[in-house]
């Protein structure tokens, strides 16, 4: 099943990490039928990989440049102090900003169509428009 065939009963899409959530709507109600989740996997193409971890430097880079100017601008224990929690909360962050960045556009649709299979029984296929219809 292509993503294209289900795009139109999509609700709304949540990505956490590799969970995808996707609330389900019928296309001709809008009404809202259902909630369901499914893992994205990572692209393991070399060009994924690479492109990946370009994005991860990149977004340390930033976190931590940052971290490194605020912490230097102020000097003495203070400075050391307020280092250990710019690195923590920067280390946080830069966790966070990287985390997703092996999945692409594409994982994200693959994972929404295995989502839509487990709630695919709520819904027929209407060949008129060539769309699924709430049940």
């Amino acid at each position: 099943m292509a993503y294209e065939t289900v795009a139109a009963n999509v609700a709304q899409v949540d990505v956490d990490g590799a969970t995808v959530r996707v609330s389900w709507k019928c296309p001709a109600t809008g009404r809202i039928v259902g909630e369901s989740t499914a893992s994205m996997q990572a692209d393991a193409s070399v060009t994924g990989r690479v492109r990946a971890n370009v994005r991860r430097n990149i977004v340390s880079e930033v976190i931590f440049g940052a971290a490194r100017f605020l912490a230097g601008r102020i000097g003495g224990a203070a400075g050391r102090v307020v280092n250990d929690a710019v690195y923590t909360a920067a280390s946080d962050l830069d966790y966070k900003a990287s985390a997703g960045s092996e999945y692409t556009e594409a994982s994200r649709r693959a994972a929404v169509v295995v989502a839509f299979e487990t709630v695919k029984d709520q819904f027929a296929w209407d060949p008129p428009t060539q769309r699924y219809i709430a049940r």
